[in-house]
């Protein structure tokens, strides 16, 4: 796959309180920008990475900017495992494991371009280590499968995406004439990497964000620093606006100022709202609005899914997957594999697997019974390796993972946002419109520079959202 047409960032989170690398704290701010006149208030529902940025950006003009957080974290999807007091999984990688985004797309993405200010080390995958594919239970890297007609077909078919156009239909209906074997390789390259099955991923919206895109084709992993701590730490200025464990149920804007309703009955006014949660957070009508937001961005809001998504992570006592493996793709349960400690680390014996659409599914409904056929898969693959040699507790002798099921949190209810079969970049604008010139959305799923579903399209959308606001407020 043409990774610079292949941007993509899972997850994200922050956890507060958590004590910074005193070079990471000491980094100047870079949004300084002529401050505006303005006495209202601007209320950024989210602490996301796009409601972080929004709110740096409208901070550094004088704006009063508040933010409202229904998580007891900031970050949104951008989690790192060691900075989660909930969580007792101890891993014995000595380098950051991530709940959520694990890698940045991109040197001259907005994300990729704090990594460079912070001189943070980094690892580009592309140059460390190279990508593994599976075909019949069998891995082999790009070129010992380059006489696979099967393997050339499914890279050929990646690669011609975002010229598509044979009209609207799913990725899987769109592959005509591939086999079976053919179509899992392709499942997990396009389906899982954009966040779902290719039996739902809509070809016309993946090909048209695709062609949109223009940035690096770096894939850049943080040596030592987990990715929350980057982000919090470049927003460090924005924590004392943000109000945690306020949950927004509802929002009357029929008149300015608007009327934010938090679960506790609390109301807030606020002159402009940048609303920044997950599309399944409206999806759902987890917030209720006063007036119904438009039938328009209601009708383009239904042609986006945002699937279930499972993070799991292993920890085994020897790699048998190799040490210069980057990804590995093609699995049938476990479809997206990580390496996480290749370039990083001397001890690179954990696996970091990332599960979208239908399997993800099945999988969450498993809950703990998950990790068995994960196993099974990946000893068919590798010669019973991973049940020999996953870590176990001592005591018990049971298998020590980790798993986060993303849908199962309440304020955010799964992975990232894709397009269904119907879906254009057209709805993208649309979800993006403000209304009434009072709410504004950002978001990942409102990107419209095509890098929806990623960090670079959440802080990207953060950028035109408060072009909009201050468009607005000082006409």
């Amino acid at each position: 796959m043409n990774r610079r047409k292949a941007l993509k960032q899972i997850g994200l989170g922050l956890s507060a309180g958590i004590a910074l690398p005193p070079f990471l704290t000491s980094c100047k701010d870079d949004n300084l920008a002529p401050e505006i006149n303005y006495d209202g208030t601007i209320a950024i529902i989210g602490a996301g990475a796009a409601g972080l940025y929004a709110a740096d950006i409208l901070r550094s003009k004088g704006v009063n900017v508040i933010v409202l957080e229904a998580d007891k974290q900031m970050g949104g999807r951008i989690r790192s495992l060691r900075n989660q007091n909930d969580i007792d999984f101890q891993s014995d990688a000595d380098f950051p494991v991530e709940l959520g985004a694990e890698i940045t797309y991109g040197s001259d993405s907005i994300f990729g371009r704090i990594i460079q200010n912070y001189n943070l080390p980094v690892v580009d995958l592309n140059l460390v280590a190279e990508d593994q594919y599976i075909l019949d239970s069998v891995v082999k890297n790009s070129t010992d499968w380059g006489g696979d007609s099967d393997f050339v077909a499914v890279q050929n078919f990646i690669s011609g995406l975002p010229n598509y156009s044979g009209g609207s239909a799913t990725i899987d209906a769109a592959a005509t004439g591939l086999t079976s074997r053919a179509k899992a390789l392709l499942n997990s390259q396009v389906g899982n990497f954009y966040g779902s099955s290719n039996t739902r991923l809509g070809a016309v919206g993946i090909s048209e964000e695709l062609s949109l895109q223009s940035l690096g084709n770096q894939r850049l992993m943080v040596k030592s620093n987990p990715l929350q701590d980057v982000l919090l730490s470049r927003f460090s200025n924005v924590k004392p606006l943000v109000q945690l464990e306020t949950q927004v149920k509802s929002i009357d804007y029929q008149s300015e100022p608007a009327i934010i309703t938090d679960q506790n009955g609390n109301q807030i006014e606020a002159n402009k709202i940048i609303i920044t949660v997950p599309l399944s957070i409206l999806k759902n009508n987890v917030i209720d609005f006063s007036p119904a937001l438009p039938a328009t961005k209601l009708s383009s809001a239904s042609k986006f899914g945002m699937d279930k998504c499972i993070r799991v992570i292993l920890d085994f006592k020897k790699n048998f997957w190799g040490e210069a493996s980057a990804v590995i793709w093609g699995g049938n349960t476990a479809l997206q594999i990580l390496n996480p400690g290749v370039g990083r680390s001397q001890f690179i014996r954990t696996m970091t697997l990332t599960i979208y659409g239908s399997k993800a599914d099945e999988l969450s409904a498993m809950g703990d019974d998950m990790i068995t056929p994960i196993l099974s898969e990946l000893d068919s693959i590798y010669d019973g390796q991973a049940t020999l040699y996953i870590r176990r507790d001592l005591d018990s002798n049971e298998v020590v993972y980790h798993y986060t099921d993303w849908s199962m949190n309440e304020f955010i209810q799964g992975g990232i946002s894709y397009p269904l079969v119907n879906a254009t970049q057209a709805d993208r604008n649309v979800l993006a419109e403000p209304v009434n010139d009072i709410l504004f959305f950002a978001g990942e799923a409102t990107d419209v520079e095509g890098y929806a579903g990623t960090i670079q399209g959440a802080m990207a959308s953060a950028e035109r959202v408060v072009d909009e606001v201050v468009s607005v407020i000082t006409a």
